[in-house]
């Protein structure tokens, strides 16, 4: 009896190991996912791999390639694809989503994927996402200077992103969340070709489910660092002073002004002085009096005046308002609008120089 068992379960792993090849070969691992839109139809476009990048096997004459396909529905764009390949699309691995600029500003467009993407459960929701800054199908071309694969060269991109306190990879579930909830800013990177490289050159903002619009580099890093959320950030004074603040805490305050709305965002830090001003020697006490002001100014001008020009308020205050304010939550819960055009963003800063 023994022995006939073995055989049976050698026969079952002879099956196996014999369709498995077979298998990958009849499906088509996307390592990144482009969408964009046309007047009428959306595009697909996708990040093959050679498939000893998902495998153990050796494959010397497989290329990474991209595909793209044009179609009026996700549906169609898939058989498209399977009717041309005779191969059937398999997400497992999927790095990254790429979206086009102009598919991210069209809300129905971006509805109708999202809806398609819980029907279909296709795609995990801690895959990484990013915008393009023009065509995402232009980003998943760019194979040659990211060793073959666009996906996973996105994937470390969002990986090393060594400043922020905790993981925050932008990916695909948090803009979901943000489409049912529709009340919190989400900075989304924007790639461009960099000679032939992925780079992250701007960040697109969308608040409550609408696109305002792309923010420089800069602007979003004083939002990441005004909502708490990095651990390190590079700031250079007027004077061309260079510091490096770490250990950075945010503490906040919601509450109202007079007749506005209100938030405080108190930030302290430590300080070690990476380049000294070429201009004139200063104590410690005028870098730390200096760093103090124009940070405070800075980030009072940028939050100001994106406030004003699109609407956009980088401390996420209005998400918070529940916690931290239960009458301004009662006031305007219905009303970010009015809320964002009332409210008033003070900053108050405290930097303590140290050592390297």
């Amino acid at each position: 009896m023994k022995w006939l068992k073995g055989t049976i379960i050698l026969c079952i792993l002879f099956l196996c190991s014999g369709c498995s090849t077979r298998e990958l070969e009849d499906r088509g691992f996307p390592l990144a996912l482009g969408i964009d839109k046309t007047e009428e139809n959306m595009v697909l476009s996708f990040d093959f791999p050679n498939l000893s990048e998902i495998t153990e096997q050796k494959n010397p004459s497989g290329k990474p390639v991209s595909f793209s396909v044009e179609a009026g529905s996700y549906y169609e764009a898939q058989k498209a694809y399977e009717n041309n390949t005779n191969k059937v699309l398999d997400y497992n691995h999927l790095k990254a989503i790429v979206i086009g600029r102009d598919f991210l500003a069209d809300e129905k467009a971006m509805r109708e994927l999202f809806a398609w993407l819980e029907g279909e459960e296709v795609l995990a929701r801690n895959t990484c996402l990013f915008i393009a800054k023009g065509q995402a199908a232009e980003i998943l071309t760019l194979t040659e200077e990211t060793s073959g694969s666009v996906g996973k060269y996105l994937e470390q991109m969002a990986e090393s992103q060594e400043d922020f306190k905790e993981n925050k990879i932008m990916t695909i579930g948090k803009l979901m969340n943000q489409w049912h909830n529709q009340n919190e800013l989400l900075l989304l990177p924007v790639l461009t070709n960099n000679g032939g490289v992925p780079s992250i050159t701007e960040y697109a903002a969308v608040d409550c489910f609408e696109y305002k619009g792309n923010i420089s580099v800069e602007s979003a890093m004083k939002g990441f660092l005004s909502q708490g959320l990095l651990k390190s950030f590079t700031y250079r004074l007027r004077d061309e002073t260079v510091l490096h603040l770490k250990g950075i805490t945010r503490n906040l305050a919601i509450g109202k002004e007079g007749e506005h709305p209100s938030v405080t965002v108190a930030l302290s830090a430590k300080a070690v002085v990476k380049k000294q001003s070429a201009k004139e020697r200063l104590s410690q006490g005028q870098i730390k009096k200096r760093a103090q002001r124009q940070l405070k100014d800075s980030l009072t001008e940028t939050a100001s005046l994106l406030l004003t020009e699109k609407k956009i308020d980088l401390t996420n205050s209005y998400y918070l308002l529940g916690g931290y304010c239960r009458e301004l939550y009662d006031e305007y819960k219905d009303n970010i609008e009015e809320y964002q055009q009332g409210l008033v963003i003070n900053f108050k800063t405290d930097i303590t120089l140290v050592n390297e």
